[in-house]
């Protein structure tokens, strides 16, 4: 690659998670704090992060059937809470979200769990209590128990919650010790830190404000405007997830100035197309299904992401760029699938892939440009929970 970021930080591996997301954010998070402190390495715990982020949409998941009480349960809006009541999704705005209330660790405080590295098991358990919780709050309000009665029954059902995730994942340090030695070999030591103190010596303020630039090319959402998706969230009194819609042109010109900035960039794609994961290859075209077939398979990306054949569904680094006569022919991704696949865990990620398949870049304020964080400004169109993006 003509350009690439250095960083010798171990890969990391999501495992049988559907956590990328959090990879990611750590992913991009630790860069920043290894270069403010000279570090060689470091990784924030995931098993902390997924602690509270299950606890919260729990929380949310039960104030949102308090909220339809009324509304039948083949109600669209009811039977989506139902199908994943605190499932593994999310992207930054929900990781910031953990990050500013509860703080954040080392990962050596708090290391990975197997419930964290394959959550089908936490989530199977915790979905199935949450689902017996929403039955319970539907027959009380059947039977004419008030709104408050509810609310506290769902105080001592948090409690239940909390117990299920604290023997999956464990309890969560309050205070902890910690030590390190920087490039110089200069040992740094902090004794009795909280989580929260972490966040504010260790997360460069560059974390602080981050926006989503997104490219839906559908009718129904035109450019220039900033979107919000109903029900996607992580945490009642945290920020929203909100996505300023630009042209693809403007999210690939965003990436370049990041990387020419020597800084990773944290985006969102739909992995699942045209994907060689093995070898590690995002390329168009890899698979020769016409040929192969004898049929087109050419469907643009509106079309597909109206009628479902495309959505949002990883997130992941960019970590370079291959540029001929001025112009990107391949980007190098830094994936969270360890390193027995790609290139010791990197992927190669053609420009035209990127055309089609990416979703979301997100932008450090100091790199958005005026008109930009003008339009950043407005007042979100809130958008159903299925939406593609």
């Amino acid at each position: 690659y003509s350009k690439e970021i250095e960083n010798k930080a171990e890969m990391t591996d999501q495992k049988r998670s559907g956590t990328c997301w959090m990879y990611a954010d750590v992913n991009w998070l630790r860069l920043q704090t290894m270069r403010k402190f000279n570090m060689e390495s470091i990784t924030f715990s995931h098993n902390y992060v997924m602690f509270f982020d299950k606890l919260e949409k729990a929380n949310l998941f039960l104030n949102g059937i308090i909220d339809r009480v009324d509304s039948d349960l083949d109600d669209r809006e009811v039977m989506y809470l139902l199908n994943s009541p605190a499932g593994d999704g999310g992207e930054w705005a929900l990781f910031w979200n953990v990050v500013q209330k509860y703080g954040l660790v080392p990962m050596e405080v708090m290391p990975d769990t197997k419930n964290k590295e394959n959550s089908r098991w936490i989530n199977g358990i915790l979905f199935y209590k949450l689902r017996e919780f929403a039955v319970e709050l539907r027959k009380m309000h059947q039977k004419g128990k008030s709104l408050d009665a509810l609310y506290r029954k769902k105080v001592t059902m948090m409690g239940e919650i909390y117990r299920i995730i604290a023997t999956f994942l464990g309890v969560p340090p309050e205070k902890f010790d910690w030590s390190w030695k920087d490039k110089d070999k200069k040992y740094h030591q902090e004794v009795g830190m909280t989580p929260k103190q972490f966040v504010k010596k260790y997360v460069p303020e560059v974390a602080e404000k981050m926006y989503c630039i997104a490219n839906s090319n559908l009718d129904r959402t035109p450019y220039g405007k900033v979107y919000t998706q109903k029900l996607f969230n992580n945490a009642i009194d945290g920020d929203l997830w909100k996505w300023l819609n630009l042209p693809m042109e403007e999210l690939k010109k965003y990436t370049l100035d990041i990387l020419n900035a020597d800084d990773h960039v944290l985006f969102g794609c739909d992995v699942l197309q045209e994907t060689q994961t093995k070898l590690g290859y995002f390329h168009t075209g890899i698979f020769g299904m016409e040929d192969f077939f004898n049929q087109t398979f050419d469907g643009d990306r509106a079309w597909r992401l109206d009628y479902g054949q495309s959505f949002y569904t990883h997130c992941m680094i960019i970590a370079g760029v291959e540029m001929v006569d001025d112009k990107p022919v391949r980007w190098k991704v830094e994936n969270s699938w360890g390193t027995d696949v790609g290139k010791k865990g990197f992927y190669s990620m053609s420009d035209d892939w990127f055309d089609e398949h990416m979703i979301v870049v997100w932008v450090p304020e100091k790199y958005m440009k005026k008109e930009h964080l003008e339009l950043a400004g407005q007042e979100p169109v809130v958008l159903p929970p299925w939406f593609p993006i």
